[in-house]
C-alpha cells in the first residue's frame, strides 16, 4: 500500500489521514509517499511498517546510529533520528503547543534548550539469557523483543563502553530481566532487577568484576522486593554514589530518581531559581533527592521537601545538614498537601512522573500559593494539569521545553504559574 504521509505525531510517527482513518507510520515524514504494510487496529486508526520511501523529505537525514530505524533489530529507544535539526527542534516544540491545544490554552512555547549527544547519565536496559549468549539492550520499539547494542549515541560512552562488559559478567548467569546504569562521581551505579537473587558464585565474583570495570555499587532487585517496595540489595559497594546538586553533594540511594543528563538539570535548575525569585519559604514537592530542594537552600530559601521515598528524603537530610531545609517522607499521590497545609509557602515547586500531579493541582488550585513552578516530563499531562490551574486563577507563563531525552519521543518542560 502506498500513503502520502500528512503530518508528524507526538511519537514520533509520520501519519497518513486516509479516507478509511490515519496510518501510522514509523520514521516516515511529511511530505513523503511511502509504500507501508498495514498492521494492527491502533487508536482510531491503523499501525503501519514502513517498507519503502518513495519520495524523500529534504528535512530527511542519515541517522548517526546503526541500530536506529525500521526492521526487526532497530532498537526502540530512539524515534527521530532521522530528522534533521531545525525539522526536529519545530516538531517537538509543536507536541507542546498541540498538548496545550487540546486543553484550550494558547501561550508561548520558547525555543527549545537541547542537550548534546552522548551526554546521558542514566539508561535502563533489558536482557535475556539464549543459547547462543547474553542478549542485552533496549527493547525494540512497540515490542518486548531485546536489540543487542554495540552503541548508542545518545549515552555517556563510560555508560556504553560498560555494557559488553556487563554482558559477559552476567552471561549464564541470570535468565532474565532489566539493569539500571547511573553515571556518577565515583563511577557506575548499577541496579539489577530479576526474578530470583543472585547465587554464590555471582556474590563472590562480584568485587573483583566492579572494581575493574569501575562500578561503584552493584544492587539487586528481585520481583518479591519490588513489589513491597523494598530498595534494592547492596551486592558490593566499593564506594557510595554520589552527584552534585549546585553546591551540594548528594550520596544516591540505588534506583534514585535523577535527571537523565547534567546539562539539562542545570537549565531546569537555573530555570526554577529563576521563578522562584525573592520567594523565602518554598515547597518542593516530588522532590526526588533534592536537585532544586537543595540548591534552594543553597539561595538562603527556607525549604521544605517532599517525596514518596524515604531514601531519598534520608539522602536530602544528610547532605542538607547546616542548610535550612526539612524533608518529609510523603506520597503525594495518596496523600497530597492540602489547602491549610500550603499557607505561609511564599512558591511550590512540583516536579512529578509521567503521571502528573492531578490530586495536588486541584488542591493547589484551592490554595492561595503565589507562585508555582511545574516541571514536567510529560507535556500532555502538564496540559491538563495547567487547565485546572488557570481555572483556579493562576496565570501561565510561557513555556520552557528543555529536550533531556534526545531523538526520542520524551520531553521536558518547564513553566510558571501565577496568582492572577
Amino acid at each position: 500500500m502506498e500513503v502520502l504521509i500528512n503530518r508528524l505525531g507526538a511519537r514520533g510517527d509520520g501519519i497518513s489521514d486516509t479516507a478509511d482513518g490515519p496510518v501510522y507510520v514509523p520514521f516516515a515524514l511529511p511530505g513523503e509517499m511511502v509504500s507501508v504494510r498495514v498492521g494492527k487496529s491502533r487508536g482510531d486508526g491503523r499501525a503501519a511498517e514502513l517498507r519503502d520511501v518513495l519520495s524523500p523529505s529534504a528535512d530527511r537525514q542519515a541517522a548517526v546510529c546503526r541500530h536506529f530505524g525500521p526492521g526487526e533489530n532497530a532498537c526502540g529507544g530512539c524515534a527521530a533520528q532521522h530528522l534533521t535539526v531545525g525539522s526536529y527542534a519545530d516538531w517537538k516544540r509543536n507536541v507542546v503547543s498541540a498538548a496545550l491545544a487540546r486543553h484550550r490554552i494558547e501561550i508561548d512555547v520558547l525555543p527549545m534548550i537541547s542537550v548534546p549527544p552522548a551526554s546521558r547519565r542514566r539508561v535502563r536496559l533489558a536482557f535475556r539469557n539464549l543459547a547462543s549468549g547474553l542478549v542485552l539492550g533496549f527493547r525494540s520499539g512497540r515490542s518486548d523483543r531485546i536489540v543487542d547494542i554495540a552503541e548508542c549515541p545518545v549515552a555517556m560512552p563510560e555508560i556504553v563502553a560498560l555494557i559488553p562488559r556487563l554482558r559477559d559478567f552476567l552471561a549464564g548467569r541470570v535468565d532474565r530481566g532489566e539493569l539500571a546504569i547511573t553515571h556518577t562521581d565515583e563511577g557506575a551505579d548499577v541496579v539489577m532487577f530479576s526474578r530470583k537473587e543472585p547465587d554464590l558464585d555471582l556474590r563472590m565474583d562480584a568485587p573483583a568484576f566492579c572494581a575493574d570495570a569501575g562500578i561503584a555499587r552493584l544492587a539487586w532487585s528481585t520481583d518479591e522486593a519490588a513489589s513491597n517496595a523494598e530498595p534494592p540489595e547492596p551486592v558490593i559497594v566499593l564506594e557510595t554514589p554520589s552527584v552534585e546538586f549546585g553546591g551540594t553533594t548528594v550520596h544516591l540511594p540505588s534506583d534514585s530518581f535523577l535527571q537523565p543528563t547534567t546539562e539539562g538539570e542545570t537549565a531546569l535548575r537555573a530555570f526554577v531559581l529563576e521563578a522562584v525569585g525573592d520567594a523565602a519559604v518554598v515547597a518542593d514537592l516530588y522532590a526526588g533527592c533534592g536537585a532544586f530542594a537543595l540548591p534552594l537552600a543553597e539561595a538562603d530559601k527556607t525549604v521544605t521537601a517532599f517525596e514518596g521515598l524515604a531514601a531519598q528524603t534520608d539522602a536530602i537530610r544528610r547532605a542538607g545538614a547546616g542548610l535550612k531545609i526539612a524533608a518529609e517522607t510523603r506520597d503525594l499521590v495518596r496523600q497530597p498537601l492540602r489547602p491549610a497545609e500550603l499557607e505561609g509557602f511564599d512558591a511550590v515547586v512540583l516536579d512529578p512522573p509521567r503521571a502528573g500531579a492531578a490530586a495536588q493541582v486541584e488542591l493547589l488550585a484551592a490554595g492561595g500559593v503565589p507562585c508555582i513552578v511545574y516541571v514536567s516530563c510529560n507535556p500532555a499531562t502538564f496540559a491538563r494539569d495547567a487547565r485546572v490551574l488557570i481555572d483556579g486563577g493562576y496565570a501561565l507563563d510561557p513555556v520552557q521545553p528543555v529536550d533531556q531525552f534526545l531523538w526520542s519521543s520524551h520531553l521536558e518542560l518547564a513553566s510558571v504559574f501565577r496568582r492572577a
